[in-house]
């Protein structure tokens, strides 16, 4: 399959002139060690029937291990987590930058006593594609741009909503861009199954419950995109499991986390000129929403049945984009929600201070209500401490790009890019 160029290269250029290692993490299946040979000039590839041998090489004699041509890959590397000390060391023994790079699909148990690497090793993630990277999105109206306070014209999208559902289902994955919906489904199907048979039970000595580990996969698709409570989730499963407790659940969503399934988007906390009190619960969501359509078993048709969740899987779409865009451009994502019960859907803080509210809505009967709440919103937050917000949008899957008279953008998802 012909590569297809990734956002993240030019943040991986600058970890490499930067650090003596870099960490790429992410899901399986979402380009990490295709990325990461684009850049690598010798690799070793770790798999559970060489492994034995390397850690012999290791202990024996380590110089021919990480003998090579820098950058050298070591894919897989947490098969053997001794490889993250004996790497950290090997860094301190080395002249230069960009000297090793490390992937891996799940997080390893470190011990105590492992040495964080913090300085030497950078550490960043992959998520699956976005529609830009794919190629469905256009392109036409920037993050970038807008952070910096230029406008664009009355552009159009090419996507319409049942493209959105399709996208949704098939999610962002390198090896499924050009699969058919029914294709999708049955890819997609396989690596939920993977996730609970084998994924989850790789990073820890212990094994976890399949039917259990799908059921609570299950019941965070149903509470997608919305700050659902552990609480919560454990009433939804009641009816299936009376056996769930907090501690179980906690270890359960743990172990997602390890293998990078689920990434909670976290409150913002700005200065407001008002006391009001923010609300710190994260809202719920997969690192890509075909993970959730596949637990729920959705189809285009399904999601066109039913708006009110084709809008919380819209926006789960909308968020992973958002995230890879931001995160390209030097910043963060978070979410909004006080104790007078204004939310915001997304935030985008600069690493320079500079910020932008989102609100996501499908459809134009919502923008009018949505940009009021943009506006109610930047109105509350302390200018003199924050700075003035960037920019206020509403991401839709509607056709037209462009600026209200209120000064609200309107964005369709698919004319966006970093």
């Amino acid at each position: 399959m012909k590569y297809i160029k990734r956002i993240n290269e030019s943040l991986l250029e600058q970890y490499l002139s930067i650090f003596k290692g870099v960490l790429i993490v992410g899901p399986k299946f979402s380009g990490k060690t295709t990325l990461a040979k684009v850049y690598s000039k010798s690799e070793i590839t770790l798999t559970p029937l060489n492994m034995e041998d390397y850690k012999t090489m290791l202990n024996l004699n380590p110089d021919v291990f990480f003998k090579g041509e820098k950058p050298k890959l070591i894919d897989e590397w947490q098969l053997i987590p001794e490889v993250w000390d004996l790497v950290r060391h090997q860094v301190d023994k080395e002249v230069g930058r960009g000297l090793y790079l490390l992937t891996g699909s799940s997080s390893a148990n470190f011990d105590l006593n492992v040495h964080s690497g913090a300085g030497r090793i950078g550490r960043m993630l992959i998520r699956p594609m976005s529609l830009y990277e794919v190629g469905a999105s256009n392109g036409l109206v920037s993050l970038k741009k807008l952070f910096a306070g230029k406008t664009y014209n009355y552009v159009k999208s090419n996507l319409d909503v049942n493209d959105y559902a399709l996208w949704i289902i098939k999610g962002g994955w390198p090896l499924g861009v050009y699969d058919t919906e029914e294709q999708a489904i049955i890819r997609n199907n396989a690596y939920l199954d993977a996730i609970v048979k084998e994924d989850v039970n790789k990073v820890s000595n212990k094994k976890y419950n399949e039917l259990r580990m799908l059921k609570v996969i299950e019941s965070l698709a149903r509470f997608t995109a919305s700050e659902t409570t552990n609480t919560a989730i454990i009433k939804d499963l009641k009816s299936l499991d009376e056996g769930m407790v907090v501690n179980t659940l906690i270890d359960y969503l743990n172990v997602l986390n390890k293998i990078y399934i689920i990434e909670d988007l976290k409150a913002w906390n700005p200065n407001l000129r008002s006391k009001t009190v923010i609300r710190s619960t994260p809202a719920r969501f997969f690192v890509d929403p075909s993970i959730g359509a596949a637990a729920l078993k959705l189809t285009t048709k399904r999601l066109n049945s039913d708006f009110k969740t084709f809008g919380l899987f819209f926006e789960s779409l909308v968020l992973r984009d958002v995230r890879i865009y931001t995160e390209s451009i030097g910043g963060k994502v978070y979410r909004y929600k006080d104790s007078a019960n204004l939310e915001v859907d997304i935030i985008l803080e600069l690493n320079d201070g500079s910020w932008g509210a989102i609100e996501v809505k499908m459809g134009s009967n919502e923008f009018d209500n949505a940009a009021e709440k943009l506006l109610r919103f930047s109105e509350n937050i302390d200018e003199s401490k924050m700075g003035k917000a960037s920019f206020l949008a509403i991401i839709s899957a509607t056709e037209y790009a462009y600026i209200r008279e209120d000064g609200v953008h309107v964005i369709p998802l698919g004319t966006l890019k970093n």
